[in-house]
């Protein structure tokens, strides 16, 4: 279908400023496109006023559930101010995060400065996407996917853990905005921790799930619409585009979905071709 229900724009991590994602998207023939920055709703205020093609008010929260899941939260108030000040409590966070990174890489013989950090974050919300970029830049790795292996995931030696809002609250959040509450990629998450959520998402306020993601293989994609009709849940479909050469995924390229999709855009007042 064309629709992209999960783009991310340099309010957050992503490469395309919101205008230039529009543009895209209109280029690429898509009915519809979903600004969803990390931690960040506000981007949508720079194409609100777009007539041509319908966009969604959008935010990803990344919210703690046995480790990190992350929420999509569609067609939101924007200006809501519960919601804005969750961006604004999750903006200090990731700088205080990132302060404690640059410490670490210093310890770890690498010289850089929040500055450097800073200069490579178009929006506020810093990432470590930013400091790949800036490894990259001063020589120290040769990619997005080499810096985030030996320096920023998980359990790398400069990676730093930050504050996270319970999912329930995520979800409240997105739900008391007036948006609809879906799981991103549920495909990504761990065995074990979907199968302790799965049964929960009705419970916690969701509206549906992410089931058409360029990660998900077909047949995860089947299960996940099967699983989501039995559960009452509607599904979304998202390319989850950064323009980062860790990812050669464009907007739009997320075209898989049928009957079932088509009614879960009509839920949300998208009229998908």
């Amino acid at each position: 279908m064309k629709l992209d229900l999960h783009v991310h724009t340099t309010y957050s991590d992503g490469v395309l400023t919101p205008r230039q994602v529009v543009e895209q998207a209109k280029q690429c023939g898509l009915s519809a496109v979903a600004i969803t920055d990390h931690d960040e709703c506000r981007g949508y205020g720079d194409v609100a006023d777009e007539r041509d093609i319908k966009v969604i008010a959008g935010i990803e929260l990344s919210a703690a559930f046995h480790g990190e899941v992350h929420v999509l939260g569609l067609d939101v108030d924007w200006q809501n101010t519960a919601l804005l000040a969750h961006v604004n409590s999750q903006s200090q966070s990731r700088r205080k995060r990132a302060e404690a990174m640059v410490e670490k890489f210093r310890d770890n013989g690498i010289e850089m400065t929040m500055q450097d950090v800073l200069d490579a974050c178009k929006g506020d919300v810093l990432g470590r996407p930013h400091f790949a970029e800036v490894l990259i830049k001063k020589g120290h790795v040769n990619s997005t996917k080499q810096a985030f292996a030996q320096y920023l995931n998980q359990n790398a030696k400069c990676f730093v853990a930050r504050g996270k809002v319970d999912i329930r609250e995520a979800a409240q959040l997105i739900n008391d905005a007036g948006g609809k509450t879906v799981l991103a990629h549920p495909g990504l998450i761990s065995g074990t921790v979907w199968n302790e959520l799965s049964g929960r998402l009705t419970e916690f306020g969701f509206w549906g799930i992410e089931a058409y993601h360029p990660a998900h293989t077909n047949g995860q994609c089947r299960e996940l619409l099967s699983f989501a009709k039995s559960g009452g849940l509607f599904v979304t479909s998202g390319s989850d585009f950064h323009g980062y050469a860790k990812t050669a995924v464009e907007i739009g390229q997320e075209r898989r979905g049928g009957k079932y999709l088509a009614r879960s855009m009509s839920a949300l007042g998208v009229t998908a071709r």
